[in-house]
């Protein structure tokens, strides 16, 4: 007689190897080797990579940010003191900061600012009160040396240059979005170097066209002059504005540079011993109010957000405990079964075995 061949589902030996047995089958996918590239490329729970923010700037995304801000920043200054050819210096700082109306719509627009009444009550109250300390200045024995000549083309220019300002300020929260992702030092560099090479052929044709002579600064002292407000009015001023705006928010830092208005009005009861009215006091009070209430919603804001992210991080770690808790007692009942699987497989093997020596015995003559 042939060998009984006995099923599959039988054929288990007590010396099963690692892979067959069903607690170590387990265990081993549990503890499986890291994902294919496929699976991380596809998005597999065990992708190594961590979106914990947007990843640092290129050069050449450098380069186009600071090509951008390098026009629309040119565009705002020169717009601010061609209105002052043609208007007051006191029409022109008022409506120079309405910038921060500009800001708060644009930054709303582009998601970069959440609109609130507070917001909007801190700029009126910011704008209010350079209204009121330009008046004093205006009001003062100091009048203008010339009446304007075309007084609303000069005011047209300065709310051009509040636009401009608030343009800029939001494109470089929206495209930088954060401090470490891009370095400073390379973007004011692309600045200078794409002011060096588009801007300089204007002084050309402004020369040649007659409406302002070129010539080089007379004397050490305008040259002194020129050197440190390039260095502290122009470099060191912009990169701490740049740093503040992406550490805070645009119309934080719009309303903030409303105070150099009554700060510099400060600095002539300081150095001169001028004496300032009623109004300047009222209006630098209401420009504080302004700056300090936008800041604090500006931190509820950021604190509402930080505590929501904190639920959403703690929310997904106890789904993936959840998840872990849930394969464990897997792993432990297929372990506490295992035991019983195989043993019943080897009692099985057992008793079919005289069975098996009978029918492969040696054949009778």
């Amino acid at each position: 007689m042939g060998r009984i061949q006995l099923p599959d589902e039988c054929a288990v030996s007590t010396t099963s190897s690692p892979a067959s047995s069903p607690v170590k089958a387990s265990m081993h996918h549990y503890t499986s080797e890291p994902p294919s590239p496929a699976l991380v490329e596809a998005g597999g729970e065990a992708s190594t990579h961590h979106d914990d923010g947007e990843p640092p700037m290129t050069i050449r995304e450098i380069a186009q940010v600071s090509f951008t801000f390098c026009i629309l920043w040119f565009a705002a200054n020169w717009c601010t003191n061609a209105s002052l050819a043609y208007t007051t210096v006191a029409s022109s700082t008022i409506l120079a900061s309405m910038s921060g109306f500009f800001t708060l719509a644009i930054g709303a627009f582009m998601k970069t600012e959440l609109f609130s009444t507070l917001k909007l009550l801190a700029v009126c109250s910011s704008v209010i009160g350079v209204i009121l300390v330009s008046k004093s200045d205006h009001g003062g024995e100091l009048n203008e040396p010339t009446q304007p000549s075309a007084p609303l083309f000069g005011d047209f220019l300065a709310l051009l240059s509040a636009m401009f300002y608030g343009c800029y300020t939001v494109l470089l929260k929206v495209r930088i979005q954060n401090e470490s992702r891009v370095n400073m030092p390379l973007f004011f560099g692309f600045v200078g170097l794409f002011n060096l090479a588009l801007l300089w052929p204007v002084f050309g044709i402004l020369h040649w066209t007659g409406i302002e002579p070129f010539e080089l600064p007379q004397g050490s002292r305008i040259v002194w002059m020129i050197a440190i407000n390039a260095l502290v009015g122009t470099f060191v001023s912009d990169y701490l504005w740049l740093l503040s705006m992406l550490m805070t928010s645009p119309l934080v830092v719009t309303l903030g540079l409303s105070l150099t208005i009554p700060l510099a009005l400060l600095g002539d009861v300081v150095g001169y011993g001028r004496v300032l009215g009623t109004g300047y006091w009222i209006g630098a009070g209401l420009v504080l109010a302004g700056f300090f209430g936008v800041n604090g919603v500006t931190l509820s804001e950021q604190g509402a957000l930080d505590a929501k992210d904190s639920a959403a991080i703690q929310g997904d770690a106890a789904r993936r405990h959840a998840m872990e808790d849930s394969e464990v007692v897997a792993i432990q009942s297929a372990a506490a079964s295992a035991p019983a699987a195989v043993a019943a497989a080897t009692l099985i093997a057992d008793e079919r075995m005289p069975l098996l020596h009978h029918t492969s015995g040696t054949p009778s003559s």
